[in-house]
């Protein structure tokens, strides 16, 4: 049964990204973003782009949530080239999301939609 349902849409300018090399700034990086995220954006020729797009979703979660978290709690990964999002932590089985990411050259944009289920499996 869902409980609440929201929406969260951010969009992020990818040039605050590459103003900001990850080389020389990886404790930055390493605040917004976990192992994994920062791993999957490196592989590519403009990580930029993708660390965008991925800071956009997690903004937009929590925008969806109407909540202030840590965006280290907000996990997003791929499935089938989709974006996929997990909590961590003490919210983790209360929320499903679908999200989408849409990115060029100069901007990043992110939109999710949260539903948060009450005392129900999730699926």
């Amino acid at each position: 049964m869902i409980e609440k349902f929201g929406i969260g849409i951010d969009i992020v300018d990818v040039t605050a990204f590459e103003k900001i090399p990850y080389y020389s700034k990886r404790g930055f990086y390493k605040k917004i973003f976990l192992p994994s995220e920062i791993k999957y954006c490196l592989k590519y020729k403009n990580p930029y782009e993708r660390f965008a797009g991925k800071f956009a979703i997690k903004e937009a979660v929590k925008k969806s949530m109407n909540e202030n978290m840590s965006p280290l709690k907000i996990l997003v990964s791929h499935s089938n080239s989709k974006p996929k999002v997990d909590l961590l932590g003490e919210n983790k089985k209360n929320y499903v999301f679908i999200a989408s990411i849409s990115h060029d050259k100069k901007l990043a944009v992110g939109v999710v939609i949260a539903e948060k289920v009450a005392n129900t499996k999730i699926r």
